[in-house]
């Protein structure tokens, strides 16, 4: 259940900084848009099973500390909109977003940093996989 957790606040970073043209990893964080924001739900579906297994324990822990914030209308409501994964709407994008902001602005400052690090290194690990396995 907490892999879905990581689909909305990819949603959220890389709506405003996903780029996959370039094979170069800095150059991953630069377009904006709802079509950026599904590729990396995608990609960081695929990342996370790329993290070591502390990594991803650890991930998983910070998404549940953060969701304590929500409501359980607002986590419920999040749940079902997560659960649609890619075949969300934009605009279920858009909510899942707002829902996972609210949930990551109740982390302290160097826990919400490190979970982004590990959503970052989970995108980036899959960008290379996907661009590794692409016919030359």
């Amino acid at each position: 259940m907490i892999g879905i957790l990581a689909l909305a606040t990819v949603a959220v970073i890389v709506a405003r900084m996903y780029h996959v043209p370039s094979e170069s990893v800095p150059d991953l964080l630069q377009q904006e848009g709802m079509p950026a924001a599904r590729q990396g739900i995608a990609l960081s579906q695929q990342g996370k099973k790329l993290l070591p297994p502390e990594e991803q324990r650890e991930m998983d822990s910070l998404y549940t500390e953060a969701f304590k914030a929500l409501s359980p209308e607002e986590h419920q409501r999040f749940l079902a909109l997560a659960r649609k994964g890619t075949a969300a709407t934009d605009s279920e994008i858009a909510e899942s977003a707002a829902l996972v902001q609210k949930a990551l602005q109740s982390l302290p400052q160097e826990r919400n940093t490190r979970l982004w690090a590990l959503v970052s290194k989970s995108v980036q690990l899959a960008q290379q996989q996907t661009s590794a396995t692409k016919p030359q």
